[in-house]
């Protein structure tokens, strides 16, 4: 067995609750294995979120996270997706590619106005399995999923605001100096 001993930092960032963070308590545990390879994991409000860098160049954790945009580092903390489907704004798109349709003379008055009703359905829709993929076919052709319009997931967002407060408070101690890790 091969046991090796490292150096961990702990920050415990609290009053998170006026802006911009708006955040329960969050726990940052950083660990440098060696120059240019470190870890670090996040929690807040039972979530947790982790990610190893093994090729940092010469910074340490602390310096290389500070130094990353928060959404390079939300893409490696989490799966969790920046955009997700807007179903609420499928009526009005599907309504719209109706009219468009209309004005541009592939449908006729009563071909759009039918159609046009028919975009009621997608009122309630809540997830992908919700969807009539035959109207959605005769609205928007054949490839009918990429037009379901995005909106920004609240979960990301709240991910970034965190990673924020990390890197305020990794700041804020002087943890983010290069070469201010140990190893």
């Amino acid at each position: 067995m091969l046991v090796k001993l490292s150096k961990v930092q702990k920050l415990s960032l609290t009053d998170l609750m006026g802006e911009p963070h708006k955040l329960d308590p969050v726990s940052v545990i950083l660990e440098d294995f060696g120059t240019g390879k470190g870890k670090i994991i996040i929690e807040c409000f039972g979530q947790s979120w982790s990610s190893f860098w093994p090729a940092m160049g010469e910074r340490d954790i602390a310096a290389f996270f500070c130094r990353c945009d928060e959404h390079y580092i939300a893409k490696n903390l989490s799966g969790v997706r920046s955009d997700i489907p807007d179903y609420a704004g499928l009526v009005e798109k599907a309504r719209n590619e109706v009219v468009r349709l209309r004005r541009d003379g592939d449908l006729n008055g009563i071909e759009a106005r039918e159609l046009f009703d028919q975009c009621r359905k997608f009122e309630e829709v809540e997830n992908a399995d919700q969807v009539d993929g035959f109207l959605m076919q005769e609205i928007f052709g054949d490839d009918w999923w990429y037009c379901i319009p995005d909106k920004p997931n609240p979960d990301y967002r709240y991910l970034c605001r965190i990673i924020k407060a990390v890197q305020a408070g990794i700041k804020q101690v002087g943890l983010n100096e290069e070469g201010s890790g140990h190893e």
